[in-house]
């Protein structure tokens, strides 16, 4: 895929965004942001980290994502390797979601790192648990000492989400950000 051709096709998907104008001076925004940012994980292997950004949380996000990267490029020296969070990418759109649906819709590989269901992570998770995007989707998630705790940070919408991607193989469970790190070695091994 040419350049043109990748901006053409995030230029196509968010003229499909409902509520999203494509002003010229969006299209001209789009077609910076594909220049400049975006063509770097369309040509290559992809890893979208997804999670709380949360001041607890986010360290742990940007070392999965530097793992991934780290990983990836090690084993396979003829691709390109990119992971990243949201907001490493430029906006390209003035919506939040619009991005990110974009962003998943590229995206070779959707890494859920959960430790809790509060906040827009959550939303993600709903949106990402459809077909489409489920064969492309891990979710690691941190338990806790007692059924309580668990209970306490995970309401029961986003349990259900992960109790369904523990019954098709696509969730890990983790505890400390040592067993974290295992799990996304393990996941994504080269065959």
């Amino acid at each position: 895929m040419t350049n043109d051709d990748a901006t053409r096709a995030v230029i196509d998907k968010l003229g499909d965004q409902p509520g999203e104008t494509l002003t010229p001076e969006r299209v001209e925004a789009i077609q910076t942001a594909m220049h400049e940012d975006l063509g770097r994980f369309i040509n290559n292997t992809s890893y979208f980290v997804l999670g709380s950004y949360g001041e607890e949380e986010r360290p742990r996000l940007e070392a999965v994502r530097d793992q991934l990267a780290r990983d990836a490029a090690a084993s396979n020296s003829d691709d390109g390797v990119d992971a990243f969070l949201m907001d490493d990418i430029l906006d390209v759109s003035e919506f939040f979601t619009s991005k990110f649906k974009l962003l998943v819709s590229y995206a070779d590989h959707i890494v859920g790192v959960y430790e809790h269901s509060q906040g827009g992570h959550a939303w993600e998770a709903g949106y990402i648990d459809q077909p489409t995007y489920r064969d492309r989707t891990r979710a690691f998630y941190r338990t806790y000492e007692t059924e309580e705790e668990q209970y306490a940070v995970y309401d029961g919408m986003f349990a259900h989400y992960l109790l369904s991607m523990e019954r098709v193989d696509r969730a890990y469970t983790w505890t400390t950000p040592e067993e974290l790190r295992d799990y996304i070695e393990d996941a994504y091994a080269p065959d």
